[in-house]
């Protein structure tokens, strides 16, 4: 059954929020309606996961291709159990025992009630629980799992502040706007598929393989090598793309005029920039990832940058899901080389 969207619910301009008017956004997501909140990776843009006509307003905001499944968001881990088909591996619970609420999204068979528009028509469904406050009072006030990718347009930055969503002019119904958040990722969540009591990480993220291997030493923690279906979100070669063209960068690259510089730690060395922006000034690798997009915004927004040059990481541990961000941005710019 489809609700009634109430008449204040639906508009063409999106209509900026703060935490305490959660209730009302809670009743548009019930409504049918989309709303664009914070987490503690990137904002996300929600709707009623158990509605599909409410889930194909998201890929028309986004102009997301109907290839590219969602991630729904619950509220508590109890609603794994109405999610995922049962049996459901003794894995899935563990895993969310370690990481839920946190940025670790699980991959696994979907129950009937998960519209085959969520999951792009796979037999999976990709489940997490997120850590912020106010994503997590969010989806409990709305009282049904929210599927949420981030709140930007297809292919572009993915945003981390609400700022960062305004300028993707989307038709959307509610914005709230809380960029506070003590613990930061900044990038999106892991995505991890249970598979016969195996855990195959789909989509590297701030929570990595070896911090699975210490929660869960006895388990076989695998790096998907190659997909050959599009089994969740982020997996497209070009992804989280800026407007103007990003290149990697070392010390021996001649930056163009109107160049704009993001490095990961201080140097002493000098470069012909128009602007440089630091990630982190001592190269702490979670900083990094917590302003990743941050930085790449600024950039984007500045007008006197017309191209973007980043320093790459080294790919080790959280790198490694710093890279793949990275390399899927830059990808159709060095594809034009």
């Amino acid at each position: 059954m489809l609700w009634r969207v109430p008449r204040n619910c639906w508009r063409k301009k999106m209509q900026l929020i703060n935490k305490n008017s959660l209730s009302q956004a809670a009743d548009c997501l019930r409504a049918g309606g989309l709303v664009a909140f914070p987490t503690e990776t990137v904002y996300g843009l929600g709707a009623n996961a158990l509605d599909a006509v409410a889930v194909a307003k998201i890929f028309e905001a986004k102009k997301r291709p109907s290839f590219d499944p969602l991630i729904v968001h619950i509220a508590e881990k109890k609603q794994l159990e109405t999610l995922f088909a049962h049996p459901i591996d003794p894995l899935v619970f563990r895993l969310a025992d370690c990481f839920m609420p946190g940025p670790l999204t699980i991959v696994y068979k979907k129950a009937d009630i998960i519209p085959s528009i969520v999951t792009s028509g796979l037999g999976n469904v990709a489940v997490r629980m997120p850590s912020h406050p106010v994503a997590n009072e969010l989806i409990r006030l709305a009282k049904v799992p929210v599927a949420a990718p981030s709140a930007n347009l297809f292919g572009q930055l993915s945003p981390t502040s609400y700022r960062h969503v305004v300028k993707q002019k989307m038709e959307i119904d509610y914005l709230i706007a809380e960029d506070d958040c003590e613990q930061k990722a900044g990038i999106e969540s892991t995505v991890v598929l249970v598979q016969q009591n195996k855990c195959i990480i789909l989509r590297p993220g701030i929570i990595t393989a070896a911090d699975i291997k210490e929660k869960l030493p006895d388990v076989d923690v695998e790096t998907a090598s190659k997909n050959t279906e599009i089994s969740s979100p982020g997996l497209l070669n070009s992804h989280y793309s800026p407007t103007k063209p990003l290149y990697f960068f070392d010390d021996n690259t001649k930056l163009p005029p109107s160049s704009g510089l993001i490095l990961h730690r201080d140097t002493t060395l000098t470069f012909n920039a128009k602007r440089i922006i630091y990630s982190s000034h001592s190269g702490n690798l979670l900083e990094t990832a917590a302003n990743l997009f941050e930085s790449l915004h600024q950039m984007e927004d500045d007008p006197q940058i017309t191209q973007i040059y980043i320093q790459p990481t080294e790919k080790q541990g959280i790198g490694i899901s710093i890279m793949d961000r990275l390399e899927k941005a830059a990808f159709r710019f060095l594809s034009e080389l």
